[in-house]
């Protein structure tokens, strides 16, 4: 293996040193979204049981003590209950956008890597071309050997910048159907949330109706 790598020639270097940071920035990705994981069905029903007794306070706490990208939205919209569901509805979106961005953090990265290898392994095609050609110039045609060399560093570059550009891209698609999938689990919680949440101030509106009409009542 450190043979091939020192034969493909100076495009090497940039290729290893795009696997390392693929490889850096896809380990730290990994760990990221396997934290950000949330059962999002029991999560969802401790909030609703919560804001059904209009309990916001308990709710508000249940969602600040949870974990995950999920807990953070609905934190940010319990927060602003008491300024109208508007309020509420923006903030969600804010932090939805924020989580969002965060899970999505490297990904252009990879997508980067996965498209600059190949062109770089190109480069280092055409450098070993020319080097074959001039070797081919000097020695003669008669002399495969002198050509072999500059073949071979075109070759390798090739595959290197192939190798590194295959499993990046890969990991790069499945990450990405991840994180889609995350977004997705988001913004179905975050309307099942305000479901709840418009269920909650509906059946209090209620309740205080029926208040001011048994009041009104016993006056007269």
């Amino acid at each position: 293996m450190i043979e091939l790598f020192q034969k493909g020639g100076p495009a090497m270097w940039p290729l290893l040193a795009l696997s390392v940071v693929a490889i850096a920035v896809m380990a730290e990705r990994a760990i990221t979204l396997y934290r950000a994981r949330t059962d999002t069905e029991t999560f969802l029903a401790r909030i609703a049981a919560a804001l059904e007794v209009q309990r916001y306070d308990d709710a508000l706490q249940s969602a600040r003590s949870g974990h995950g990208a999920m807990a953070r939205i609905l934190a940010a919209g319990l927060e602003k209950v008491k300024r109208g569901r508007g309020e509420v509805e923006r903030a969600i979106e804010t932090r939805g956008n924020v989580e969002v961005g965060r899970l999505e953090k490297g990904l252009s990265l990879l997508q980067a890597v996965a498209k600059t290898a190949p062109l770089i392994g190109f480069f280092g095609t055409v450098a070993g071309m020319i080097n074959a050609f001039e070797a081919m110039g000097k020695a003669g045609a008669g002399d495969p050997a002198a050509v072999a060399v500059g073949i071979s560093e075109a070759l390798i570059t090739t595959a290197g910048g192939l190798a590194v550009a295959i499993p990046v891209f890969f990991v790069h698609s499945l990450l990405m159907g991840k994180v889609n999938s995350f977004v997705m689990e988001m913004e179905e919680a975050s309307m099942r949330f305000l479901d709840a949440l418009e269920n909650a101030e509906e059946k209090q509106a209620l309740q205080l109706s029926r208040e001011e009409i048994g009041g009104t009542y016993l006056e007269i």
